[in-house]
């Protein structure tokens, strides 16, 4: 059940930045560029939160389904390489993964609302990126 796929925004130069950013060891520009990573993926999680499924619960579900719970679990985690947005955890929605991904032997189909959010807020999510790395690097540039 430990599945793990990712939707990606790929940007040109974004390796090398990341290394140069790196090699500068400025701890405020590593924050800045987190916070510009937390800001695009922030984008997507209202439209994940949105298209995620609101189940009901019936006699034949499991005590630890509680329908509602999917929603206020999706978050964001931001680091200076990558955001990532989850849904679910172990201890607290464990069948989230099941819901995402599809889960054959109990025919649940899968609903990849995660992937479809990202889908509808791609193109968003890579001009607020484009926008804010360049505003974020020309201030850098500027204040030497």
């Amino acid at each position: 059940m430990a599945q793990r796929s990712s939707f990606t925004v790929q940007v040109e130069g974004l390796r090398e930045m990341q290394r140069q950013i790196r090699q500068l060891k400025d701890r405020e520009l590593n924050k800045k560029v987190r916070l510009v990573n937390k800001a695009a993926a922030e984008l997507v999680k209202p439209e994940a939160v949105q298209a995620s499924p609101d189940g009901r619960r019936d006699a034949k579900s499991s005590k630890r389904y509680r329908p509602g719970k999917l929603d206020k679990s999706v978050k964001v985690v931001a680091s200076t390489k990558s955001a990532v947005i989850k849904a679910g955890s172990a201890a607290r929605v464990p069948y989230a993964a099941a819901i995402h991904f599809g889960y054959r032997k109990r025919n649940i189909r899968p609903n990849r609302f995660l992937f479809r959010a990202m889908a509808r807020k791609g193109r968003q999510v890579g001009e607020l990126y484009e926008r804010e790395i360049h505003t974020l690097m020309s201030d850098y540039l500027e204040s030497d």
